[in-house]
């Protein structure tokens, strides 16, 4: 009997036709295993996963496949979106024992959850030296039951490395800043790909993290080193197949190191980073590029991704009808015909379209940088093809809202607040917290979705970072308070004062490891974030358990940070952010006064990484912090700007404060 029809999330319902017997991660499949002595077979992916796809028709779909699952092995299915937690253990262990990782992932291990053997997609029959999925279960069955001591052993041995990697023994090493500062240029300079942008070769993904390294860099030399590197990565992104240009939003990654051909899957969590990214880079260095692509993506955010509660949906599909960016690729001929003929002279150039195509034969709309043919057309053509666009099999949304992944487009947005003023998009902001708080949140507890009442580490530093980006956006005192209050509740859940460190799940979890990790993925590290909250709490407060959290979970991570500073990036923004100067300001006198909003926004639209912001405001919370205390009673409006809280005389007009920052 397959159990996913009982559930909620999108991708283990897309299962739930499939004669494979799946139970969902409960206990009573891990029993039923232990009872019936047979092997569980673990299969994780995603909703949008193209390869996830691939693998169910092939495999998960096919009756003989499916008998033999059925008839020995227990097999689960878990939707990694919705359990991290899991996804984060059991990826590790396909790494470990694979030599790489990727969706779907594939596990097989014993009733206990511990793994002996994994891989990620396999073929239905021998592939490029892949084995085919039936072979491998045949074999796996046959060493279960006939060489079940080499079983045990492998399960020691992956047992024993996942325990040593995940293991709370960190050395602590003290880190030479000017090393250290040599180290990640270097580092920089040796994956950078300096003609097309981005990190490495391909696969190429965003890695915006490692993008705001190259701030911190470009604000500490301001050499227009750091600004050059991000202007090539952002540009030629913006310009490339990886960002769709008729409907905006990003895709994953891009399968070429030119960011021609993505992956077609769009990731809320990469777009809401994006457009954090692309608005501190445009503060930077201000291009109308950036601009027209913040507007873009906010859009495709606003009318793509946005339910009614002003929650965001997680991704939409690379998929349309079975064939992956069949929805976004257009035929020489399709464009020939539908469009007029000096449109489509002036979009062959425009858009490098031709008869062979970027893939199987179809073009992918990305902008000739060399063009300098200009049309008043450009609009009118595109929406014609989004006319025309829409008329195909749209790729599937799915719709499951995860809390962690709306915080990094609350933060996003309030960044392209800062940035353009644009009062629509702090609006938004403050509605998607507040329906977080609504929706996803009870008794102090966070979810991480609305299908189950789990929160993890990475929720409760991505909610609370983007209540303290709120406070700095909105200087509404409601967001501040908030923010401080879950940094509270972060601590009592995921610090542990014996081990010091963070944990990515609460105590309680049913994990064989509870997993703690210190590398920044695709979406930046959880503990790492935490400690960046735990340091903003400190500059607010001046309480001194904040500093000391922050400072002490840097040193869990400093041999990594000595050693590999740019696979650690937001460690490393920790480490700027404590060791840098640091700017408070505090603006008092009148809101309603011209200087005060003149002054407000030069101050939010200034790259200060290291600096908080606090503004007058008849409230106890606001009054009692340490930059307030004896400033509270100035009826003009004043600028205090204090570096590390020693303070210059205040400024009461714009052009002081301009010469000033």
């Amino acid at each position: 009997m397959n159990r996913l029809k009982r559930e909620k999330s999108e991708y283990l319902l897309q299962h739930s036709n499939n004669p494979v017997n799946w139970f969902p991660w409960c206990n009573e499949a891990f029993e039923k295993a232990k009872e019936e002595d047979k092997p569980i077979f673990l299969s994780i992916g995603y909703s949008s996963c193209h390869w996830c796809h691939v693998m169910e028709k092939e495999s998960f779909e096919n009756d003989e496949t499916a008998k033999l699952l059925n008839e020995n092995f227990i097999s689960i299915k878990v939707d990694r979106e919705e359990r991290p937690d899991i996804d984060s253990l059991y990826m590790y262990a396909v790494q470990m024992i694979n030599g790489n990782g990727g969706w779907p992932a594939s596990i097989f291990m014993d009733f206990q959850g511990r793994p002996f053997f994994a891989g990620t997609y396999f073929p239905p029959k021998d592939h490029h030296n892949i084995p085919a999925f039936n072979t491998i279960l045949s074999k796996i069955i046959d060493l279960y039951k006939n060489h079940r001591k080499s079983i045990d052993e492998n399960i020691n041995l992956v047992f024993e490395n996942l325990s040593g990697h995940f293991s709370h023994d960190k050395n602590i090493v003290k880190i030479n800043n000017s090393n250290l500062y040599s180290l990640i240029e270097a580092q920089i300079k040796q994956s950078f790909d300096f003609d097309n942008g981005g990190f490495g070769d391909f696969p190429k993904f965003p890695e915006t993290s490692k993008l705001f390294a190259l701030m911190l860099l470009e604000k500490k030399y301001n050499n227009q080193y750091g600004n050059k590197l991000l202007s090539t990565t952002l540009k030629s992104m913006i310009n490339g197949g990886i960002f769709d240009q008729l409907g905006g939003g990003f895709s994953r990654y891009s399968t070429d190191k030119k960011w021609l051909v993505p992956h077609f899957e769009k990731m809320l969590y990469d777009n809401g980073l994006l457009l954090s990214t692309i608005s501190k880079a445009c503060k930077l260095n201000h291009q109308q590029l950036y601009i027209d692509t913040i507007k873009k993506l906010v859009d495709f955010l606003n009318n793509e991704m946005k339910n009614s509660n002003n929650l965001f949906y997680s991704s939409q599909d690379a998929d349309s009808g079975g064939v992956e960016g069949s929805y976004y690729t257009w035929s020489y001929e399709e464009l020939d015909n539908q469009l007029e003929k000096a449109d489509f002279n002036f979009i062959k150039n425009y858009w490098n379209i031709t008869k062979n195509g970027d893939l199987d034969g179809k073009n992918i709309l990305n902008i000739n940088e060399k063009n300098q043919t200009k049309s008043n057309n450009l609009e009118k053509i595109k929406n014609q093809l989004i006319g025309i666009r829409n008329t195909r099999e749209k790729p599937n949304t799915d719709k499951k809202i995860i809390t962690s992944w709306n915080s990094l487009v609350i933060s996003g947005l309030c960044d392209s607040y800062n940035l353009t003023k644009n009062q629509n998009h702090l609006n938004q902001a403050i509605k998607t917290a507040n329906s977080i708080l609504d929706n996803l949140s009870k008794n102090n507890s966070l979810y991480h979705t609305q299908n189950n009442n789990k929160g993890f580490l990475e929720d409760y530093s991505y909610f609370t970072k983007s209540l303290f980006d709120l406070y700095n956006s909105s200087q509404i005192s409601k967001w501040l308070i908030l923010a401080c209050k879950f940094n509270s509740i972060t601590l009592e859940k995921f610090w542990d004062t014996e081990k010091k460190l963070f944990f990515d799940n609460e105590l309680k979890d049913e994990l064989i490891i509870r997993t703690h990790n210190l590398f920044d993925p695709m979406i930046p590290n959880s503990a790492a974030i935490a400690s960046i909250n735990c340091y903003m709490a400190y500059k607010y407060t001046s309480k001194k358990q904040y500093l000391d959290i922050a400072t002490t979970s840097l040193n869990i991570a400093s041999e990594l940070l000595s050693k590999h500073p740019l696979e650690v990036p937001n460690w490393f923004n920790l480490y700027y952010l404590i060791n840098e100067e640091n700017i408070e300001i505090f603006i008092s006198g009148d809101r309603k006064n011209d200087f005060y909003n003149q002054a407000k926004e030069y101050i939010q639209g200034k790259f200060l990484p290291a600096s908080i912001l606090v503004s007058q405001e008849e409230n106890d919370f606001i009054n009692n912090l340490p930059i307030s205390i004896g400033r509270n009673n100035d009826k003009q409006t004043k600028i205090y700007i204090c570096k590390n809280y020693v303070c210059d005389l205040p400024i009461d007009n714009i052009d002081d404060l301009m010469l000033k920052l």
